[in-house]
């Protein structure tokens, strides 16, 4: 694939808002959410994580692309400063403020420096694996996704260069999701890697982004408009389709296909929901994506995303009620959401301009 392949229109939206992600975003907060908050029997909180991943490996990939339009080379350097400015400062703020609560009493957990250096460089996932001495605020592991992303975002701009280029092409990048999709059998099936440890792994989890990368770049280049057709009953039959599949990823609980081809079959299925999400935003069964309030969550969402789970568990700590409570669950929506506002107000949007300014061209 080359940039001399791109088709006018090719990508989602040349603005630089892209609809409905906003709205994935909050659904995505929304079930991991409600799985912490005592509703993980009916809400399943892992699969909004993997919806996080997808997103994420998308938008960064249409970013990418746009870039690649403008100017015909990644400022790579500049890429990474931006992740830097986007990132650091809300989990900087949650670990201060989790540390703090836990320090006076109103949340478990303690200080540990190589458990907060994993957390804060990026490779709190294997560390929680792998130490035996780690302790943190409780909480604060969901942490492990952030380094999963960060990892695969040490080299996926190298790799879309290389794809830019003509240097590789999609055939590889499918070759790769299957190469991953073997590798998970191998840790399973030959190593005995527990579900839990397939779960949280950069190796084992590198092709949940993988697949949102493939939709961007297949959007790029104008293909996924032949693979994913426009008609009423296309997208009807389509959407219908992912979402069976998404369903049976969700009621199957042997182990050997969670941990092995649940996330292949879940990539792919949100495959068309995404493309059609974004390209058919007025559609009925898109529309409250666009909603301003499910914007305002999907704009606070990595932050939600990075307290929630310690507002949650400092509550119960309390004896202000029991995870699966109404209380519980109302009153830490209002103080999460509350956070994250006021660390966007104060914290991201100051930023804003100097993020803008990082083209690197």
């Amino acid at each position: 694939m080359s940039a001399s392949e791109v088709k006018p229109g090719a990508t989602a939206s040349q603005s630089s808002y892209i609809p409905s992600l906003d709205g994935l975003r909050a659904v995505s907060i929304l079930i991991v959410f409600l799985s912490h908050a005592g509703y993980g029997h009916i809400v399943p909180g892992g699969f909004g994580v993997t919806i996080f991943f997808f997103l994420s490996g998308y938008l960064i990939t249409t970013l990418l692309t746009r870039e690649w339009d403008r100017h015909g080379e990644i400022a790579q350097k500049a890429f990474y400063l931006r992740r830097v400015v986007r990132l650091a400062p809300p989990i900087l703020i949650t670990l201060i403020v989790s540390l703090g609560l836990a320090g006076v009493g109103l949340a478990r957990g303690s200080f540990d420096l190589l458990t907060v250096f994993s957390q804060i460089f990026f490779f709190f996932n294997y560390y929680a694996l792998y130490a035996s001495d780690m302790a943190t605020v409780e909480g604060l592991g969901i942490l492990w996704s952030l380094a999963v992303e960060e990892h695969f975002y040490l080299i996926w701009p190298t790799i879309f260069i290389l794809l830019a280029r003509g240097r590789l092409s999609v055939r590889t990048l499918l070759a790769l999701l299957v190469a991953i999709l073997l590798w998970r059998m191998v840790r399973f099936f030959g190593f005995g890697a527990r579900e839990w440890t397939i779960y949280i792994s950069t190796d084992t989890r590198f092709d949940s982004l993988l697949y949102g990368c493939l939709l961007a770049l297949l959007m790029w280049t104008g293909r996924a408009r032949t693979l994913f057709p426009d008609g009423v009953w296309a997208r009807s039959l389509y959407i219908l389709g992912a979402l069976v599949v998404l369903l049976l990823c969700l009621v199957i609980r042997d182990d050997a296909f969670r941990s092995t081809l649940r996330y292949s079959l879940q990539g792919l299925a949100l495959m068309p929901v995404f493309y059609y999400a974004v390209t058919r935003p007025e559609d009925l069964i898109f529309r409250p994506l666009n909603w301003g309030f499910m914007r305002k969550i999907g704009l606070w969402s990595y932050t939600i995303y990075l307290i929630h789970h310690v507002i949650i568990k400092a509550l119960v700590y309390n004896g202000l009620g029991r995870e699966g409570d109404l209380q519980i669950l109302l009153l830490s929506a209002v103080l999460s959401a509350g956070f994250a506002a006021a660390v966007y107000r104060w914290a991201e949007k100051p930023l804003h301009p100097l993020r803008r300014k990082l083209t690197g061209h």
